[in-house]
């Protein structure tokens, strides 16, 4: 368990609500409740992030860069001139691509980080 964070459920559900009468929840009616991508501590009254998630709806977001960048590929080399101009354009593309990705990628992490 060492390195996932634990959350305590009442800051993801209404533990209250959950479950059938006065009794209390069991812990597969916590794991029903719980949102997506959360998965319930043996404790059961914590939760941590489902890293499964991830690897099981990944391939989707490889395959799409992939298959998007080798059709972009394409064109690009296609669009550049020959010669040291094409070069220097490419390096400039490249360097412009990464800077915004560095600046991008940190602020949609921490997004969805806040949204889940």
């Amino acid at each position: 368990m060492a390195g996932r964070a634990r959350v305590p459920l009442s800051d993801l559900i209404d533990v209250e609500r959950v479950g059938p009468g006065d009794r209390p929840p069991t812990p597969r009616e916590l794991r029903e409740a719980l949102p997506r991508g959360w998965a319930l501590d043996d404790d059961n009254l914590h939760a941590h992030r489902d890293l499964r998630l991830f690897f099981r709806e990944g391939w989707i977001l490889l395959t799409g860069l992939f298959l998007f960048g080798t059709f972009g590929l394409f064109f690009l080399v296609g669009a550049m001139p020959r010669g040291w101009g094409g070069f220097v354009r490419l390096a400039v593309l490249l360097i412009v691509i990464l800077a915004v990705g560095g600046l991008v990628g940190p602020m949609v992490t921490r997004a969805l980080h806040r949204r889940g």
